[in-house]
């Protein structure tokens, strides 16, 4: 049997990404009845640049979906098989399928070609309905329209999905969150700017957007509160003065107001 030659010294080793299967057995029926069932599962193994690698499960669809697990590559190779057919004939077309619909539907949003758009992100949801990028794309293609309704659905999914709030979908996550203050969805606006907050706490552009939110809330105490805090971590943030000044000068107003009347400051 030929010995594989190691990579050059200067190559980068080529990552694992492909597909693999493992056998499940079960039982169903009690005493006579008993009977033990296979079934052969599919998963999307894929190695990053740290050499950590995760498989998620196929869809009906051939497209990796749900959460993923971390396995060694002792553990993939004692306990999965690679099926390189299945992902060269099936989970590469379903997954360019998708990223097709999701860059056409992009082109269109842009254009302003609204309802086509929709068309095509509800068309990539339809084989891969945890894509992040059609998911966010539907919703500003909602706001876009002015259908809050529909994009307050499109939040909730959009709350949910595990890798929304990564750094790869940055830009993505800012402007949605900017399109919901805007068409004035104040309050889910602000749950959507406190869950990102529980994983970036230091960002002082999401500080700043929680804080405008506030302000436009008439909550101006806490507006300043997080204002503070954004201009701490950078004091010549460009958006802060302006905003800073209308705290202040609803908060003065506030103490002006005769105590009892309702004029207190929230």
């Amino acid at each position: 049997m030929p010995v594989q030659s190691s990579p050059p010294e200067n190559q980068t080793p080529e990552r694992i990404k492909g597909v693999f299967s493992m056998v499940k057995e079960s039982f169903v029926g009690t005493g006579a009845t008993r009977k033990k069932m296979s079934q052969t599962v599919h998963y999307f193994a894929e190695e990053d640049d740290r050499g950590e690698i995760t498989v998620r499960a196929l869809n009906p669809h051939f497209i990796p979906s749900g959460p993923g697990k971390r396995v060694t590559l002792e553990e993939l190779l004692a306990n999965f098989l690679p099926d390189p057919m299945i992902y060269l004939h099936k989970v590469l077309p379903a997954m360019r399928q998708v990223e097709e619909s999701v860059e056409r539907a992009d082109r269109h949003r842009n254009q302003g070609e609204l309802f086509t758009a929709e068309f095509d992100y509800k068309e990539a949801l339809s084989l891969d309905e945890e894509h992040v990028r059609a998911t966010f794309g539907l919703g500003l293609t909602y706001l876009d329209r002015g259908e809050n309704d529909n994009a307050a659905i499109v939040f909730h999914r959009v709350i949910e999905l595990e890798h929304a709030f990564d750094a790869a979908h940055k830009h993505l996550f800012n402007e949605f969150g900017i399109r919901l203050r805007k068409n004035k969805m104040y309050p889910h606006a602000l749950r959507y700017y406190f869950r990102i907050f529980t994983k970036i706490k230091d960002d002082d552009h999401l500080l700043y957007n929680i804080s405008r939110t506030l302000f436009e809330m008439c909550r101006h105490r806490p507006a300043r509160h997080f204002l503070d805090k954004a201009m701490a971590i950078d004091p010549e943030l460009k958006e802060a003065a302006a905003l800073g000044k209308a705290i202040e000068a609803e908060l003065a107003k506030s103490e002006k107001k005769p105590k009892g009347k309702g004029g207190g400051a929230r």
